[in-house]
């Protein structure tokens, strides 16, 4: 009969399975609401059901079947034990039994799946679970099977000497033994990588992991200082004339046009802004900030207060249209708003080609803090 050290290495190696397979069902579900700003609960929760039911439905279905095909989960196959039927202690058990005894109570006790390891040695006779007597299923000690008909069969496993037995069932328990070791040195591994990827992450990349995205001109804009953006059947090509990090609260309070917005972004909690200017080859002027917040509550409330004319125009002060066009908004993603102003001299069709240069500045800035 299977030992108290092989059962509880057993469930401890099959909750890690399980484990492992609910967090892979939930992974891409998160990744789908942290991405879905803006989409409504009702399509997230369309798109996260089948990863949720694939999750829980999983492990159930990976243990009994499991038995029916193999008559071991994966962590009793690592443990060397099986499960077997009670009337003649070599056949798997098939599909009914197999849901019988998952399904069926393990023991009496509150915290079955911790203390049904040990509730079998009140068995004295099977060492028989509440849930392996009324399924009919024994657990065994792994065994190799019988020898072939050459060497005796079954009759030659009564023998007491059989030519040739030994080495069969030796051959057997090495390869046995191997593939134990091959498997649960591949699931230690699985499982430490998956269980130490977030302390990894943190102590490979610092406190930026958790802070957010590296708080860079860099992180937000193109490298180049001259480049061309596209979006929606939209170019221009800018050239960068200025650009600052201030990374702290003044630095963030300096951009302000007025008392207003200071007050605005003390209350909410700014703590650093960059600010860049871009010239566009049609002469266009386009200044944009990034203020960094705490949170996205934060953001969204700085957002909802601030207008693009509340901050500075750069590189200057106030806001001076030269006679032409202003075009400007206040975004918000995350934790980070984007507040961008572009003003065109008077000329032709001033208003449209603010307009175009504002949007490719814009947007593109707002949809890159989506994916980071």
């Amino acid at each position: 009969m299977a030992s108290t050290r092989q059962r509880v290495a057993a469930r401890a190696i099959d909750l890690l399975v399980a484990f492992l397979m609910v967090l892979a069902a939930v992974s891409p579900v998160y990744a789908v609401v942290l991405l879905s700003d803006g989409s409504s609960s009702a399509a997230t929760a369309w798109a996260a059901a089948p990863l949720v039911i694939t999750g829980m439905a999983g492990p159930p279905l990976l243990r009994v079947g499991g038995i029916v095909r193999w008559g071991c989960t994966l962590g009793q196959r690592v443990a060397g034990i099986r499960v077997v039927r009670e009337e003649d202690g070599t056949r798997a058990p098939g599909w009914r039994r197999s849901f019988r005894r998952y399904v069926l109570p393990r023991s009496a006790s509150p915290v079955p799946l911790i203390s049904d390891p040990w509730v079998y040695r009140k068995d004295d006779r099977l060492r028989q679970c509440l849930h392996d007597r009324r399924a009919g299923t024994v657990v065994v000690r792994a065994q190799a099977p019988p020898a072939p008909k050459e060497t005796g069969g079954l009759a030659a496993l009564g023998s007491p000497s059989p030519a040739g037995l030994p080495d069969h069932v030796h051959r057997w328990e090495a390869r046995e033994r191997k593939r134990r070791i091959a498997l649960g040195s591949s699931l230690g591994v699985l499982g430490a990588a998956v269980l130490s990827a977030p302390f990894a992450a943190v102590l490979m990349t610092g406190p930026s992991a958790v802070s957010g995205p590296a708080f860079e001109v860099e992180t937000f804009y193109d490298d180049a200082t001259r480049f061309e953006n596209r979006f929606g059947g939209r170019s221009e090509t800018y050239e960068r004339t200025a650009a600052e990090v201030l990374d702290d609260e003044e630095g963030c309070l300096a951009g302000a046009t007025s008392e207003q917005a200071r007050a605005v972004l003390r209350r909410t909690g700014c703590e650093g802004r960059i600010e860049i200017a871009f010239r566009t080859t049609d002469g266009v002027l386009v200044s944009s900030h990034v203020l960094k917040f705490h949170d996205r509550a934060s953001a969204a409330g700085a957002q909802r207060l601030l207008r693009h004319t509340d901050l500075r125009f750069v590189p200057g002060g106030r806001v001076d249209p030269p006679g032409g066009a202003l075009i400007g908004q206040v975004g918000t993603r995350d934790r980070y708003v984007v507040a961008t102003t572009a003003v065109s001299a008077r000329r032709p069709e001033a208003a449209a080609k603010a307009k175009n240069a504002f949007l490719l500045i814009h947007v593109p800035t707002l949809n890159v803090i989506l994916w980071l």
